[in-house]
C-alpha cells in the first residue's frame, strides 16, 4: 500500500458532513479531530486493499478513488457525491480495493473510536448506511449484497421476517398451547426456540414503559400473559417458520438451532458453576448469540436462486454480527445484553478487565459446543489465544471446557431433541 502523508486536522465543521458524524455532540467531534489521522495521497496510491482486515474507516475529504470489488466491478467516488458522505470501506475484510484517481484528502479514524463514541443505534446505523450506500447501488449484487439490503430495509419498514425452523416451532408450540394459564412453562418452552424467544422479547418490549427494557423472556411472557404469548406462538409456528427442501438450508436452519440452544445451556450451567450472578442472563445471551446468522438464513430461504454453502457461510461470517447488532437495535433488546453478545461473535474479544463478564461466558460456551460438535464452519483458534478462556482459567486440555461440559453440550442437545420430538 503507497504511503500516505498526514496534513493539518481539520475543523469540526468538516466532519459534520459525513452521515455516521453529523449527529455527535461538539465534544465528540472533537475528540475525533485530535484522535484521527488526517492525510493526504498522490495518484494512483492504494488507499486499502481487498481483504484488508484494519479496523479503521476511511472517509473522503478530497479527490476522487476508484473502488474495485471482489468480482471485478468497479465505481468511482468523488468527495462531492452522495456517497462520500459515508465511509469508503467500512466492512472487514475490506471488499474493495480503494486507489487514489487525482491527489486525494482523507480522514483514518480507528474504529474503535467510532464505536466508543457513538451509541448501539448510532453503530449500527453508521455500518448499515454505509453498506446500502457502497453496495447496493451496483447493477449484479451478489448474495450478501441483497440479503442484508433487505435485512436493514425490512427493519426500517417494520416487516423484519425471522423464521424458526419448522419443526422446532411445531414441538414447542405445541407444549406452549398445552399451558393454558402456566406463563412461566412458557416461558421456558419458549426458551427452546430462540426466534420465539426474541419475538416474545421484542413483542413486551413495544408495549413496556418508555425508556425501560424487558430483562428477559420470562418477563416478557408473564407481561403479555398467557394468551397472548401462546397467539404469538401459534402465529409463529403456522406463518414464520419454514422446513426447506433444499439440503443447504435445512441444514443451515438446524445448525443454527442446535448452535444455539446447546451454548445457552452451557453457558448458564457454565455461569452457575463459576458462580456468576445471574446464570440465567447468560442462557439468554447464548440463545442470541447468533440471531444475526439466523436473519440472514430466514432470507436465504427466500432467495431468487438457490445458494450454495459458501455463498451462505460467507454472508454470515463476514455480515451475522452487525446484523444481529441491527436487529437488537431496531427491536430495543436491552444495550447491556445485545453489546455482551455482539462481543461474544468475536472469538479474540478482550475487555481489559480481569473479571470475567457476559461475553467471555458465552465466548467459552460458543468454544465448547464448537469443539463437542466437531464443527468447522467458525473454528475457534487454539484456546490459550482467547482471551475470554484465559480469564475463566478454561484454556488447559484438562479444563472442565474439555471435559464435562462437552459432554453435558451433547447430552442436552439430544434430550432436548427429544422433547420436541425432532430426529
Amino acid at each position: 500500500m503507497s504511503a500516505a502523508e498526514p496534513i493539518a486536522p481539520q475543523s469540526v465543521e468538516e466532519l459534520k458532513r459525513f452521515t455516521p458524524l453529523a449527529d455527535l455532540s461538539y465534544d465528540k467531534l472533537l475528540e475525533i479531530v485530535e484522535k484521527a489521522q488526517w492525510l493526504k495521497a498522490k495518484k494512483r496510491s492504494q488507499l486499502m486493499d481487498l481483504g484488508d482486515t484494519e479496523e479503521s474507516s476511511l472517509f473522503l475529504l478530497r479527490g476522487n478513488v476508484l473502488m474495485e470489488a471482489t468480482d471485478g466491478r468497479q465505481r468511482i467516488i468523488k468527495h462531492t457525491d452522495t456517497a462520500a458522505r459515508s465511509p469508503l470501506s467500512r466492512l472487514r475484510p475490506s471488499r474493495y480495493r480503494v486507489s487514489a484517481l487525482t491527489l486525494v484528502q482523507y480522514i483514518k479514524i480507528s474504529n474503535a473510536l467510532l464505536d466508543e463514541l457513538a451509541d448501539l443505534d448510532d453503530s449500527s446505523e453508521m455500518i448499515s448506511t454505509h453498506y446500502l450506500v457502497e453496495e447496493t447501488s451496483e447493477g449484479n449484487a451478489d448474495f450478501s449484497t441483497q440479503v442484508v439490503a433487505r435485512i436493514y430495509d425490512d427493519l426500517h419498514k417494520h416487516v423484519l421476517l425471522m423464521l424458526s425452523w419448522h419443526p422446532v416451532a411445531l414441538g414447542v408450540s405445541r407444549q406452549i398451547l398445552a399451558q393454558p394459564k402456566d406463563v412461566s412453562a412458557i416461558a421456558r418452552w419458549a426458551m427452546l426456540d430462540p426466534v420465539l424467544a426474541l419475538k416474545f422479547m421484542k413483542a413486551a418490549q413495544f408495549q413496556h414503559r418508555p425508556g425501560g427494557t424487558v430483562p428477559n423472556v420470562a418477563s416478557a411472557a408473564s407481561q403479555m400473559g398467557s394468551q397472548k404469548t401462546r397467539k404469538l406462538a401459534f402465529m409463529n409456528l403456522f406463518r414464520e417458520s419454514r422446513d426447506p427442501r433444499t439440503l443447504v438450508l435445512q441444514e443451515a436452519f438446524r445448525n443454527a438451532w442446535e448452535r444455539s440452544v446447546s451454548v445457552a445451556a452451557v453457558a448458564k450451567r457454565l455461569a452457575g458453576e463459576l458462580g456468576q450472578k445471574d446464570p440465567a442472563e447468560a442462557e439468554l445471551a447464548g440463545l442470541l448469540h447468533n440471531t444475526g446468522e439466523t436473519a440472514i438464513i430466514s432470507y436465504a430461504y427466500s432467495f431468487y436462486r438457490e445458494i450454495s454453502v459458501q455463498e451462505l457461510h460467507n454472508c454470515t461470517l463476514m455480515f451475522g454480527k452487525e446484523t444481529g447488532r441491527m436487529l437488537f437495535s431496531h427491536w430495543n433488546i436491552s444495550h447491556s445484553l445485545a453489546q455482551s453478545i455482539c462481543d461474544a461473535t468475536e472469538w479474540l474479544h478482550d475487555h481489559g478487565s480481569k473479571e470475567p463478564d457476559l461475553s467471555d461466558i458465552v465466548i467459552a460456551a460458543r468454544a465448547c459446543v464448537q469443539i463437542s460438535r466437531k464443527d468447522e464452519s467458525n473454528p475457534p483458534p487454539p484456546l490459550p489465544q482467547i482471551p475470554a478462556l484465559k480469564r475463566l482459567r478454561l484454556d488447559t486440555p484438562n479444563s472442565i471446557l474439555a471435559t464435562e461440559l462437552r459432554a453435558f453440550a451433547n447430552d442436552y442437545l439430544e434430550e432436548t431433541k427429544q422433547k420436541l420430538g425432532i430426529e
